[in-house]
């Protein structure tokens, strides 16, 4: 009788990371409502040059922040999911040879 080696694909760190991303995204889009409300009653109460440069100063950072979002969501939603889907799928293949390896080396 042949030696038998099982092999599995363990998924938890980029389940873990998935998860841990969903939090930063929602965290992240807290901090930038906030920084939103903060922004409009600052300008509604302030007037003159000092205000527009403010504003346009404030502008550009969340056009910038804006961009952090959507690498997160990148990383999570395309590149992890994605990985994560290929474990699976390696799982299942691998779960399928080690039930019935014979099966596998006959093909």
């Amino acid at each position: 009788m042949g030696k038998t080696n099982f092999v599995s694909a363990d998924i938890e760190k980029l389940v873990q990371f998935e998860k841990k991303g969903d939090e930063a995204i929602r965290e992240f889009n807290a901090i930038k409502d906030r920084f939103n409300e903060i922004n409009e009653t600052l300008l509604s109460k302030w007037k003159g040059e000092g205000r527009d440069a403010y504003k346009q100063e404030a502008d550009h950072i969340m056009d910038n922040i804006g961009g952090i979002k959507d690498i997160l969501d990148a990383i999570n939603n395309e590149a992890i999911r994605d990985t994560r889907d290929i474990y699976l799928q390696l799982d299942e293949q691998l779960g399928e040879f080690n039930r019935n390896p014979q099966a596998a080396s006959e093909e």
